[in-house]
């Protein structure tokens, strides 16, 4: 029997500063490495433009080939190693094709948000991915959705033959059952957030931009002030497009003492931030799948996010679910997860059955089992 040579582009794995589609080739690959072990008639290439160190176990098939390049890197310098090293199956965990790839090839397209909200993309952003998701719906062997609702915005939106899509659900959170924090570590935490150990906060994980409607979060918060006036309202992640108008809202608002934008945080700020939160706001307008839903779940707070795209997938019944577009309906939500105990107990409680839907390892087999299909 041929020995079968897979490629699998690792250029998203172990982010320095990941965001969502780094979490994913992260958490899926670390599961899937190891299960390229049993395959032991093949050879598995992990590409990346940098030297990285692998998470996980690592069988003996499985090999780093680091192929350094400035810029291009998928286009360009992936393209000329499989022309000059060709391989049999081609796994993208993120959303381009190179300009050379192999018949088998298998990629994965989070979200068509672009096509629904142009304005919250750069030109140059939008050509480059209604570019190179064409190029899949036509090109690609099979296409990796994470949600029915990507699904069928493939169908609708780009005319993609629909037993071409697989839809395989993100994992849910590994975190730490128990997670201890000195005094020392809490002190210094809370510092830096500008909080101290007795305020109420409701927490938002994710890049603060335009598509994440944090404008009306912010509106929605305000109005939850009426009735909460000492709760704060943190805003984590990285800036992207639409920064400034958010930052604009909370200075019109006269907010700037309650709303704290730290910027990115790492995994353990995270898990920090949302020990302590009351609550975590997710109204966002769009989303491919939206892991921090279930990353409120993981740490058993309630969430509020909104009833569109993928989102009520993801929830089911275990979040209070809202119109985006409604900043009154946000403020309305938050004031019922702020005083009424009961449902978010119940909400909680629907949250740990609704999580195990999810796992990374499920995720992992499905991927292998299309990989070999």
């Amino acid at each position: 029997m041929k020995r079968m040579v897979i490629g699998i582009d690792a250029s998203r794995y172990n982010h320095a500063q990941a965001t969502g589609v780094e979490w994913y080739s992260f958490h899926l690959l670390n599961e899937l490495i190891p299960m390229l072990g049993r395959e032991h008639n093949s050879r598995v290439n992990l590409y990346s433009p940098r030297d990285f160190e692998i998470q996980t176990d690592v069988p003996f098939n499985v090999k780093k080939r680091i192929i350094p390049a400035r810029r291009f890197w998928t286009v360009f310098r992936l393209s000329l190693e499989l022309l000059l090293h060709p391989v049999d199956i081609l796994f993208v965990p993120s959303h381009t094709l190179p300009l050379i790839f192999p018949k088998k090839s298998v990629i994965t397209i989070h979200d068509t948000a672009f096509r629904h909200f142009k304005s919250c993309y750069s030109p140059f952003q939008y050509f480059l991915l209604n570019r190179s998701t064409k190029k899949a719906v036509k090109k690609a062997w099979r296409i990796i959705v994470p949600s029915e609702a990507t699904r069928l915005d493939l169908v609708n939106l780009f005319g993609c033959e629909d037993g071409k899509i697989v839809v395989i659900p993100h994992g849910s959170p590994d975190f730490p059952r128990l997670i201890n924090w000195s005094s020392e570590e809490t002190d210094g935490l809370l510092k830096q957030f500008h909080l101290t150990k007795d305020d109420l906060y409701i927490f938002y994980v994710g890049r603060l931009e335009a598509k994440k409607n944090l404008a009306r979060l912010i509106e929605g918060f305000n109005r939850f002030l009426v009735d909460f006036p000492d709760w704060k309202l943190v805003l984590a992640g990285k800036r992207g497009i639409g920064f400034a108008d958010i930052w604009k809202k909370v200075d019109e608002l006269g907010l700037n003492d309650q709303v704290i934008m730290p910027g990115y945080i790492t995994e353990r700020e995270k898990l920090f931030l949302l020990s302590g939160c009351r609550i975590l706001a997710f109204p966002s307008l769009f989303e491919g799948f939206g892991l921090p839903v279930l990353e409120g779940f993981a740490m058993h707070r309630p969430v509020l996010t909104s009833r569109v795209s993928s989102l009520p997938e993801v929830a089911g019944d275990a979040a209070h679910l809202v119109d985006p577009l409604s900043a009154q309906e946000i403020g309305v939500g938050l004031k019922r997860l702020a005083s009424d105990g009961f449902y978010v107990n119940q909400l909680i409680a629907k949250g740990e059955h609704q999580l195990r839907k999810f796992s990374w390892e499920k995720s992992a087999q499905a991927t292998l089992d299309l990989l070999f299909d």
